[in-house]
């Protein structure tokens, strides 16, 4: 069996993470739950993969709430995963949090004539999310 330390990280980890899934859905959490398994084993990966679609499901069918059996799944994944990559515990907090892709609107106007104020000749970027690289 896993440490009482571990046991508690994991278990915060899966509460949250089924909540993550709830909230975002599994295919915005697939990307983020397979970067934090991406030293475990490949049928470990898979593990990770299936319960995210399983989590779905049960979240779909049934309100189990954080502490259903979609969490015991995760705990027990998350803890076997962190017994082997114990660097890991760091990266754990990623799992509540997805990564946002930025979106970013630009909009250049060019013209002749006469624009509110004179001609306008330039751009306007828009950055929404995460930072950008502005486009270039």
């Amino acid at each position: 069996m896993y440490d009482a330390e571990l046991m508690s990280v994991a278990t915060g980890a899966a509460g949250t993470l089924v909540a993550a899934i709830a909230t975002w859905g599994a295919e915005k959490m697939r990307g983020t739950v397979l970067h934090f398994f991406r030293h475990g084993s490949p049928d470990l990966q898979r593990a990770a993969a299936q319960a995210v679609d399983d989590t779905a499901t049960q979240l779909t069918w049934s309100v189990q709430g954080a502490d259903g059996p979609a969490s015991e799944a995760w705990t027990q994944l998350i803890a076997q995963y962190l017994a082997q990559h114990r660097d890991a515990v760091s990266e754990v907090d990623d799992l509540a949090v997805p990564t946002r892709p930025s979106r970013v609107w630009h909009q250049h106007n060019t013209g002749t004539g006469t624009f509110i104020g004179g001609d306008v000749h330039g751009g306007v970027t828009f950055n929404y999310g995460e930072a950008s690289d502005g486009g270039r």
